[in-house]
């Protein structure tokens, strides 16, 4: 009876994660704003690739707050917050100042998948995410059915963000010729929006 219930428990915590990762997934942010700008320049789906290196990414920050470190996490978040927050604005700078190079070539520097780590290592607000919210939705599934559980509602977190931000990049690839016209114009778009974010995650860290 108990092992029924367990396996009862899988679909339910996968839909928890997916619902959790999926709320988080449609607020813009600086992922999003690389994905549509990255898909943009390189007219092709890279978002799978993108989310890849972003699951790469939470994966460390999941392994070290599961081995304690989500306290020390949340004691740093003004540091989290500026030097994250200078980094964006630095790549909105980039950005802006590459808008007529936005048919270059993929290379290392242009890595879809590092991309994916950097604007998620970047984004100031995934440690705490993490440490707090993100913790609780950890325990959640440990306390169901334990480190599977764990497993479970990361995958639906991770899945979430891999139908998102896929069906984005397959968007702007599928009507790309409507979007390439305007490749200029997307690129000075999201640079601001990033940089204008980064600034607020700096003016927020020091608010709090």
């Amino acid at each position: 009876m108990k092992r029924g219930f367990a396996i009862l428990e899988f679909p339910a915590l996968l839909l928890l994660g997916f619902i959790v990762g999926l709320s988080g997934a449609v607020i813009p942010g600086p992922l999003l704003a690389f994905v549509i700008f990255d898909a943009t320049r390189k007219g092709k789906v890279t978002g799978h690739f993108i989310i890849a290196g972003h699951a790469l990414w939470e994966a460390l920050v999941i392994f070290l707050i599961l081995f304690g470190l989500g306290s020390v996490i949340l004691q740093y978040k003004l540091f989290i917050y500026a030097v994250g927050g200078a980094v964006l604005v630095l790549m909105g700078v980039l950005m802006v100042r590459g808008i007529g190079e936005v048919k270059i070539k993929d290379s290392k520097v242009n890595s879809s998948l590092l991309g994916g780590v950097f604007y998620t290592a970047f984004n100031p607000t995934q440690p705490p995410w993490w440490a707090s919210a993100g913790l609780a939705l950890l325990l959640q599934g440990y306390e169901l059915i334990g480190s599977i559980g764990i497993i479970i509602v990361t995958a639906g977190h991770w899945l979430a963000d891999l139908t998102y931000y896929f069906l984005i990049s397959y968007i702007i690839c599928k009507y790309g010729r409507f979007v390439i016209p305007l490749q200029r114009q997307i690129a000075l778009v999201l640079g601001v929006f990033v940089a204008v974010l980064g600034t607020y995650f700096i003016v927020n860290g020091i608010l709090q």
